[in-house]
């Protein structure tokens, strides 16, 4: 009988001794096993390509490159690679960005090494685990009610459609492939909509569509 495939998980956390809990605690389930473990996002993004781990712990406050933008690079490269945030920053930004971002999961630190691999596990089984807290406020945030800015009214429908894509996660290749259209036409679309909204980012563009 051919051997089970292990769910592979990176962890980029300049914690050591935390590093080392999560190490462990992925090995002490069957089916997980760890490809990589760093102190930072630049050495991860130099073997991402190497090791291209099913999932990926991340820390936000990293040195140099933070994990927000670290995640972005990931889900550039590699959309099925899901990221956990594991991260003390529990403030409406650093969430609203690492969601945005392409994270599955946000955990704060307050949670034992054995939750966050459950989470793990969680997210490649397709959910997408939060702290209590963060839930709520994650919660609140969609039943508060919103009031477009004005510049919405400029785009046009496939604009909008192309904007309602970002909104979703999904990176250019993929809204192409959605919308039925070239990835330079995607590409035109949201520079124009970029410039009609004023913003020069995703993150920009979302921060006005669900202003918080």
């Amino acid at each position: 009988m051919s051997e089970v495939k292990k769910i592979r998980v990176a962890i980029v956390e300049d914690d050591g001794v935390l590093r080392e809990a999560f190490t462990d605690a992925l090995a002490a389930d069957d089916a997980l096993e760890t490809c990589g473990a760093f102190a930072n996002a630049e050495d991860f993004i130099a073997q991402l390509h190497t090791i291209v781990p099913d999932a990926v712990i991340m820390d936000l406050n990293l040195p140099g490159m933070n994990g927000i933008e670290c995640t972005r690079v990931i889900k550039e490269k590699h959309p099925r690679t899901h990221v956990l945030v594991c991260t003390v920053q529990d403030d409406d930004d650093s969430l609203f960005n690492a969601l945005c971002a392409g994270a599955t999961g946000y955990l704060l630190k307050d949670a034992r090494p054995a939750q966050v691999v459950d989470a793990v596990k969680a997210v490649l089984a397709g959910g997408s685990p939060m702290s209590p807290g963060i839930a709520r406020r994650v919660l609140a945030s969609f039943s508060a009610p919103r009031k477009q800015p004005k510049e919405f009214e400029l785009l046009t429908e496939r604009e909008r459609q192309v904007l309602d894509q970002l909104a979703s996660g999904y990176r250019y290749k993929e809204i192409a492939d959605r919308l039925q259209m070239s990835i330079d036409t995607v590409r035109t679309h949201v520079r124009n909509l970029y410039d009609k909204l004023h913003v020069s980012s995703r993150t920009d563009a979302l921060n006005k569509l669900y202003p918080r």
